[in-house]
């Protein structure tokens, strides 16, 4: 009876201690929407559904507004937005292409391989490029920009906003870390069968811009002046017409608007 009676106390003891973590919903994830998103990956579906799965089924009960997938071409520079959920067409053509060099929260995360979260106010104030989008963002919660690798080498990023600030729980961790692992096998799968992350690059050489040059172009698709351009980038307006004339000389192009179609065409 003794020996009972001790167990009985060492087992309130420990329970006393655990607290509420002795609940199995605590420490055991439901790996029921997980096996819903791997399935639904096998299919190879194209990058909006896979947006819509990310923040509608798996990081639903975290409150996700936004998905972004960005996918490094073989070059090992240039990426593409292969699946976007939340996002205007407008901003999705704006920023349907990065690379490298580029002053962005997600193409450092790329580069440098660690995760970063953000407010749209950060944002905002450290990435003049980015900027538009984050500014008109309606929500105040939090931006996530999180890494894509296999086996330690960089396949691309991804991109998730909340509607609200959320906390970095052990759950959310193990939720995010699930979906970075299950995107990278659709991303390898897609390359697989398509040869590249995406089947419609560019076949040719990237036209070689400056990260300036590329930056103008981004603002000059919103219908940006030079003014409201050289006040955004912190030049001044002649250096921005150097910089137009030069990509009209490059592109081959004249004008604002050819200049845009031309650079579309050449990937940018």
């Amino acid at each position: 009876m003794a020996v009972v009676a001790k167990r009985q106390v060492a087992r309130a003891s420990d329970e006393a201690r655990l607290g509420d973590i002795t609940r199995p919903e605590d420490f055991a994830l439901d790996g029921t929407p997980l096996i819903s998103y791997l399935w639904m990956l096998s299919d190879l579906p194209d990058g909006d559904a896979v947006g819509f799965a990310i923040c509608r089924g798996l990081l639903a009960p975290f409150g996700a507004e936004l998905a972004l997938v960005y996918a490094v071409r073989p070059d090992g520079h240039t990426l593409d937005l292969i699946a976007s959920y939340g996002m205007g067409k407008k901003e999705d053509a704006v920023y349907s292409r990065v690379t490298a060099e580029m002053h962005l929260p997600g193409v450092e995360t790329f580069r440098l391989g660690t995760e970063k979260w953000l407010t749209k106010d950060q944002v905002s104030d450290d990435y003049p490029l980015a900027a538009p989008f984050f500014r008109a963002w309606k929500s105040n919660g939090d931006f996530a920009f999180l890494p894509l690798r296999h086996r330690g080498a960089p396949m691309g990023f991804m991109v998730l906003a909340f509607a609200e600030p959320v906390e970095r729980s052990w759950h959310l961790r193990a939720t995010i870390d699930a979906v970075l692992s299950a995107t990278v096998l659709w991303l390898l799968a897609a390359s697989a069968l398509k040869g590249t992350a995406r089947s419609n690059l560019a076949e040719t050489a990237p036209l070689e811009l400056t990260a300036r040059q590329r930056e103008v172009l981004v603002l000059m698709r919103e219908g940006r002046s030079n003014r409201d351009i050289a006040d955004q980038l912190g030049y001044s307006v002649a250096t921005i017409k150097a910089d137009i004339t030069a990509l009209g000389q490059m592109l081959g192009a004249s004008g604002r608007a050819d200049i845009l179609e031309r650079a579309r065409l050449a990937g940018h």
